[in-house]
């Protein structure tokens, strides 16, 4: 047999030296504003995903907490009334001061488990994935245009390279 390196490839990049006196102000405040819009981005398609996916395959059931883990995150472990464990494990809803194993609670789950379940706190839960829309758009674009932006000035170092 032979030893690990046969068969191996390794990616290699190429990074071309970009020579000049300071980062310029526009790319340091382009990127300044595309990374924060990406971050911004990140947490709200995952809501809008958890949103989407209650729409479409959503069901309401009767469940019973479990176990509630009072950390970082509260989170409940459910149960429908046949025993199936909902999963993920519901974290909107369940502060260890107000929830303890044995409580019932109407909540709306995904049976793919791919959305963390909500409760339904005596009001109607209202899904609208689609009004994340213009939020993402608006967001992708600004992190495409700025981040372009800023990396364009970075490499072309604001016009003032040294030596020249």
């Amino acid at each position: 047999m032979g030893s690990w390196q046969e068969g191996t490839a390794v990616p290699g990049f190429l990074l071309r030296h970009v020579t000049h006196k300071k980062t310029p102000k526009l790319a340091v405040g382009a990127l300044a504003v595309a990374l924060p819009a990406a971050i911004v981005l990140a947490i709200i398609t995952q809501s809008a995903g958890d949103e989407r996916g209650l729409e479409k395959r959503g069901r309401w059931a009767e469940a019973v907490v479990v176990e509630v883990d009072g950390g970082k995150t509260d989170e409940c472990t459910l149960r429908t009334r046949d025993g199936r464990e909902i999963s993920p494990r519901m974290t909107d809803g369940c502060d260890p001061d107000s929830v303890e194993p044995g409580d019932k609670l109407r909540v709306l789950y995904d049976p793919e488990g791919a959305a963390a379940p909500l409760e339904d706190v005596d009001t109607e839960v209202d899904l609208d994935a689609g009004a994340y829309r213009g939020t993402i758009g608006g967001l992708a674009a600004l992190t495409i245009v700025a981040g372009t932006l800023g990396c364009v000035r970075v490499s072309r170092g604001g016009g003032e390279r040294v030596g020249q």
